[in-house]
Formats: C-alpha cells, structure tokens, sequence
C-alpha cells in the first residue's frame, strides 16, 4: 500500500510493504506508535476493503479501546469524507469496518465473531495473558493474507506477547523498537519529562521512556521471592521425575479461569513442574487434560467452596470429579494474607520449569497490590484480576504442600551426593 501525499515515518513503513503476518511495535512513551498503526489502518482501510479489529485485554467501555485516537487521526488525515464516525463503530464507504473489544471475557466459542478480520491490531499488548492469544490468534489468521499488530509499552519480560513475538526470532514477525527519541513529533514537554526521570529514577526511565522490561511487577506480593529464585537460577529446565508422583493443585472458576499447578516433592524441595489455564471449561475438559498429560498421579487439592452444590443440579463439583476419577483433598479455609505468608515460606524451596509453567509465573509476577495515590501507598488487599486465578491456585499449593512431602530414602554409602544437574541447559 502506498500514499502519494502521507509519509509515514521509517519505523511504519514494514507495515505498508506487508511483508510478515505479525508486527510487534514495542518500546517507551512517547514514541508515536499508536499514531503510526492507527494512520496506517486508516489508509488501509481507505484503499481497500478491510475488517480492522481493535482489541485488548480489558474493554469495560468505548472509551477506554482506540477509537477517539482513530476518530482524531481521520479528522487530521482529511479523512472525515470517508469515514463514518459511530459510538462503537466505524464505517468507510467501501465496506471497511472497525471493531473494537476486550478479549477477557471472551471464550472459544464467542471469539469466532472475529473471524474474517483481516487487520487485528492489539493494543497495550504487554497486558495480553496467554489464555487470549492462545484463542485470538489461530482465529484472526483463518482469514487469508490477515497480519496481527502488536503495540507495546514492555513490562515484564515474561509477558506473552514480549516473549513469544519480540524475544524470539521469528520469520513470521517484523519486530519494530521506537522511543520518543526516535518520534519527531514528540513534543518537547514530554521530552523534558523524561529527562528528568532519567535524572532521578534511572531504572523507572529504562522502562517507561525506553521500553525496556522489568523482571517483577510494581507492587508485586512475591517480588523479593521470585526475584531470589530467579538468581538462584530456580527458574530453569526441571524435567520430571518418573518415579515421582504428581499432585496438582487447583482454582476452580465458573465464568473465570480455572488454573492448576503440578508439583513434585522430593524432602523439603518443591518441584513445580507444569501448569495450565482455562476459561468456560467444564470439569471433564480438565480430566481430560490430566489424561493427557500422562503424568504418574499423587494426590490432588481443592479450595473449600468445590463442596458446594450448584444450585442448578444439587450436586458439587467435588461429587462431578470423583465420577471423572479426580478424588480432590480440601484445602483448609484461611484468610488471604495467611496463605500470601506460607507462599513466600515454600517459595523459598521452589524450583520452576522456565517454559510449562511460564504462563503461571508470569501471573506470580503480576500478582500485585493496587497503589493508593491518595494515601501514597500500596493498599493490602491484592488486587482481583486475571493474574490472581494462578496465585490463589499457588496459594492453595503452600497451605497444602505438607500432606505432598515424601522422605526419601537415603542412597548407598558409595553413591554421591545428589546435585541438581538438570538445572544446566
């Protein structure tokens, strides 16, 4: 696609060649990366037929999606003939459309509503869980010739969209960095703001102005945990014992997700080696997924509230998984902060696999407490969202870690002392 009069700057132009399925535009404040996608969706859209989606994480309103910022770019591009301007859409005269949604709510089934999109532009993309892509992406790409944009402003390195489209090299995706230093449009306010940061926090400068991630979340419950575990290079590859039984650990939701951790224990070390997440999924689908990972099972553990009757059938959860051959243990009932403590206890002995339990850590990482402007605080209370599903499972996990352990035997007095040499890759 090209434009006789509009000159995009060189970082956009990848985008208008359309030479990879995805783009990944990631990088700090102030660089023009949403002007730049949203202009070139515009004239996309102006030259040919196009169902544009514009997407995130959470969408509770219009308000917070893209759409006043497209509504402002048509009017600077001329392109106010063009464009119809509605309250939750907006329409050109050749059939081209732009939607805007959340994707947290939505499940496999209803995602299918995106289908034919044949622009997809994901917006604060650092936010986007595993769950979403997993179910967005294969969608999206049923229609032919369809590219997915990514916009970013990195956070953690953990992130899907970070670790999954910028990390790795993928032929698939043309990885575009750009910082204000980089925009020459960015007013000069701005670029006094940043100096300053970079005066006084250099780290916080890094991230918000230059876009480089942090490991652990502002606020985050398990910062000091996760981060020692991460130096002490507990978060690497740990292959699973098949001797070993498994226990897994569960948050079972209803409307939200429902996540499970698996663990090996082996004396006072807690190996935890996989972990999975699901959405408006039934009991049988997780027994299935048990069955399929074949694993040697040891005991499985449940919040109190899986003995409670649905009021639709009159029979719990618990009674529905022992018919599916899930015997569920009941972890004790304690109050939040009690289990947020006997996390950071067992943390402390936790060895991570890096890549089956990546989505789960990075939930760990972004379990965090609000902070409370007003009273210049962090607020006690942890914050309910989609990274709490993992953590409130991981809670359950230390409560119940104790009816897991097993003393091993001791070894011959001719064998060495065990190390850990599958912690080397």
């Amino acid at each position: 696609m090209t434009n006789t009069i509009y000159k995009p700057l060189p970082a956009f132009k990848p985008l208008y060649k359309a030479i990879t399925t995805f783009y990944a535009y990631h990088g700090g404040r102030g660089g023009g990366k949403s002007w730049g996608i949203a202009d070139f969706t515009l004239l996309a859209g102006v030259q040919a037929k196009h169902r544009v989606l514009c997407c995130r994480e959470v969408q509770k309103s219009i308000k917070e999606s893209v759409h006043r910022l497209l509504s402002d770019r048509i009017e600077a591009l001329g392109l106010s003939g063009f464009y119809e301007i509605l309250e939750t859409e907006i329409r050109g005269k050749n059939g081209t459309t732009f939607s805007f949604s959340g994707l947290l709510q939505h499940t496999v089934a209803s995602i299918k509503s995106f289908e034919g999109a044949t622009i997809t532009w994901i917006e604060e993309a650092q936010t986007i869980s595993q769950r979403s892509l997993s179910i967005l992406i294969p969608t999206v790409l049923r229609t032919p010739n369809a590219i997915v944009v990514f916009s970013l402003n990195p956070y953690l390195p953990t992130d899907p969209v970070y670790a999954d489209y910028i990390e790795k090299q993928r032929d698939d995706c043309t990885v575009v960095q750009i910082n204000y230093t980089d925009n020459p449009h960015c007013p000069e306010l701005l670029k006094i703001e940043a100096e300053k940061l970079r005066e006084s926090d250099p780290e916080a400068y890094d991230n918000i102005w230059l876009g480089r991630p942090k490991y652990i979340a502002d606020g985050a419950v398990y910062k000091n945990e996760l981060a020692k575990a991460r130096s002490d290079g507990r978060i690497t590859r740990v292959p699973i014992d098949p001797a070993l039984k498994v226990h897994t650990v569960w948050d079972l939701g209803v409307s939200d997700s429902t996540t499970i951790w698996f663990v090996q224990v082996v004396g006072k070390e807690v190996r935890v080696v996989d972990y999975y997440e699901a959405t408006g999924e039934g009991l049988p689908h997780y027994a299935r997924i048990l069955e399929q990972r074949g694993y040697l099972y040891g005991k499985h553990f449940a919040p109190h509230d899986i003995a409670v009757r649905e009021l639709g059938s009159g029979v719990s959860r618990i009674e529905t998984a022992k018919k599916l051959g899930i015997n569920f243990e009941i972890v004790k009932n304690v109050p939040i902060e009690d289990g947020i403590e006997a996390s950071r206890q067992i943390l402390s002995s936790c060895w991570f696999d890096t890549d089956k339990c990546s989505a789960g850590l990075h939930a760990l990482s972004n379990y965090r407490r609000e902070y409370n402007d007003k009273m210049g605080e962090f607020k006690a209370r942890p914050v309910h969202d989609w990274a709490s599903h993992a953590a409130d499972a991981f809670r359950y996990l230390a409560l119940s870690v104790q009816a897991m352990y097993v003393t091993p035997p001791p070894p011959p007095p001719s064998m060495p002392k065990r190390t850990h040499h599958w912690n080397r890759r």
